[in-house]
């Protein structure tokens, strides 16, 4: 019988599950599509627009940057779940990116699928006696 290796191999970076830093650094990147979807489901917006209208309405908690922005524009725009149009501005050429209906499909697959992640986020926290666990159903 074999035992299983408990160093990583080498090279590979363990990171600290115990940082802040590492589960916030997971969720922005989780959440930066579904934010980008969230704040084209408002209004058509150029890809600069997206970012800030993401940062503003995430209260900076999800700030993607731009080279992130337009990778992520571009894979919607690939799949069918968004249409751009081209608007000049002060002379400059930019695309102005639009929701789908596809798109908006996805965005409803999106919301349901975090809110059933976050319900059982709430439930784990309750079940290992939490902070604040009262606010989510239990005994006061």
């Amino acid at each position: 019988m074999t035992q299983a290796k408990s160093e990583p191999a080498i090279g590979r970076r363990i990171p600290d599950y115990s940082d802040p830093s590492y589960w916030r650094g997971t969720i922005k990147m989780s959440l930066s599509k579904f934010f980008v979807l969230s704040v084209l489901h408002r209004k058509p917006m150029h890809g600069y627009e997206v970012v800030q209208a993401v940062e503003k309405s995430t209260k900076g908690c999800c700030s993607p940057s731009e080279g992130t922005v337009y990778p992520m524009l571009n894979e919607f725009e690939a799949g069918g779940y968004l249409s751009s149009t081209a608007e000049v501005v002060q002379g400059r050429s930019r695309k102005v990116y639009a929701l789908t209906d596809k798109g908006r499909d996805a965005f409803q697959v999106a919301v349901d699928a975090w809110l059933e992640a976050t319900d059982c986020i709430l439930e784990s926290r309750r079940m290992a006696g939490g902070a604040n666990s009262d606010r989510e159903g239990g005994e006061t």
